[in-house]
């Protein structure tokens, strides 16, 4: 081989070489930085408001990064069971999915010094949100209850005290001819039945086939002749608001900004649910509570406890009082607080919307912590189909009991 050729060689092999040792190194750093990168799902349209705090946990505990990403947390289940290996260490989700993570083994029981934390600064509700079969799985960070949104001109804050008062002075509206089961499925357990038990975690637990439930289906049949009821689509909520045909309605805060666009904010009045007549008892109306929650999925950091326990202290910032306080404050975000210290703050006590919410999730009077079980799947879909048939005539009221017990039946069988 000629001078120039073996130069050229040896060149090459030491270029080669360099190459594999930049390559191999380049590894060994991406390697090591997964390995100190918590990644974190927040929820969609979140991610701004959780910058300075997420800074704050990087500067407490060095060495650790976090990686935020927001995702639909409505889908939080789906997407961190496809693969909890590549899902995020810390995520947000809506406590009814809590059960079916916690059974399919995705997120275990929290340390106990953060369950303490939980109880002593939650509220009940809140805390029975992030808990499943007696154990403390997630932490709890805001909740979520339907009030009743009304039209100050034509109704008085004690007018909207009780729904008879509210439809024999104005008119209340709702989607009865096309159900929405969530609104109105409470009534049931207004009157005193379960659904799933008194736990919500009893699968053979509903029992809404007894005369307490058939009063409720005939009260649903009613509405159809009270000339204070007004059948709405989901189309058409806030147009109908808006233009007077409804002086009442039951929503959350998600419609807070539509409700005050349709009749303006000035006129706009936020009150917890009245009580209602049923079956000639008056009871106070039930909604469901829905707790949002912060978990922790183990499976991306293996067997690493550091980065485990790393991802717990993470959780448990973002659900600090002074996170909470955050999200409550930012602009956008208007999450109503879980912890019992900022609910008293001047900020919360301040709030109409807040303190609706508040009321409303301040006990079992008033809601009800919607199941976390899998079999709410056949609950959401049968349930609506026999509200919205009784009050469309498909079920007479000699079938009231026999269509009752039979749902009670199917809950109890489904998977």
């Amino acid at each position: 081989m000629k001078k120039w050729q073996k130069m050229i060689a040896t060149v090459a092999g030491v270029t080669l070489a360099g190459a594999f040792l930049v390559g191999a190194n380049a590894q060994k750093v991406e390697a090591a930085s997964s390995k100190t990168t918590i990644k974190l799902w927040v929820p969609t349209g979140a991610k701004a408001s959780y910058q300075e705090v997420v800074k704050e946990f990087e500067k407490e505990n060095s060495g650790y990064k976090v990686k935020i990403v927001e995702s639909n947390d409505s889908k939080a289940q789906e997407n961190v069971k496809k693969d909890p290996s590549k899902a995020a260490d810390v995520f947000s989700l809506p406590h009814d999915q809590l059960g079916q993570l916690v059974e399919s083994g995705v997120i275990q029981e929290i340390p106990d010094t953060y369950t303490k934390e939980i109880k002593a600064n939650d509220t009940d509700q809140a805390i029975a949100g992030a808990q499943y079969k007696g154990k403390t799985y997630a932490f709890p960070f805001g909740i979520e209850s339907q009030v009743l949104f009304y039209n100050k001109s034509k109704l008085s804050a004690e007018d909207v005290a009780s729904y008879e008062t509210i439809t024999s002075k104005a008119t209340f509206g709702a989607t009865f001819k096309q159900m929405n089961a969530y609104a109105t499925a409470p009534l049931f357990m207004s009157v005193g039945d379960t659904l799933f038990g008194a736990d919500g975690e009893t699968v053979d637990g509903t029992n809404w086939g007894n005369e307490a439930g058939v009063s409720v289906l005939q009260w649903i049949s009613d509405q159809k002749s009270n000339k204070g009821f007004v059948n709405l689509t989901s189309e058409n909520v806030m147009s109908k608001f808006g233009d007077g045909s409804v002086a009442a309605i039951e929503s959350g805060p998600w419609d807070f900004a539509a409700a005050q666009k349709a009749i303006g904010a000035e006129n706009l009045g936020v009150a917890a649910y009245p009580t209602v007549t049923i079956g000639g008892k008056t009871v106070q109306q039930k909604a469901f509570l829905g707790v949002k929650l912060y978990a922790v999925n183990q499976a991306p950091a293996g067997s690493d406890t550091k980065r485990i326990a790393a991802s717990y202290k993470l959780a448990a910032k973002l659900t600090s009082a002074e996170s909470q306080k955050n999200q409550f404050t930012y602009e956008g975000r208007n999450i109503v607080p879980a912890n019992k210290e900022v609910q008293a703050s001047s900020e919360v006590q301040s709030d109409a919307l807040a303190q609706a919410v508040i009321k409303m999730a301040s006990s079992s009077d008033y809601t009800v912590v919607t199941p976390k079980l899998s079999q709410m799947t056949t609950f959401w879909t049968e349930s609506a189909a026999l509200l919205s048939d009784t009050y469309n005539g498909k079920i007479t009221a000699d079938q009231y009991l026999s269509k009752l017990q039979q749902f009670d039946e199917d809950l109890a069988d489904a998977k």
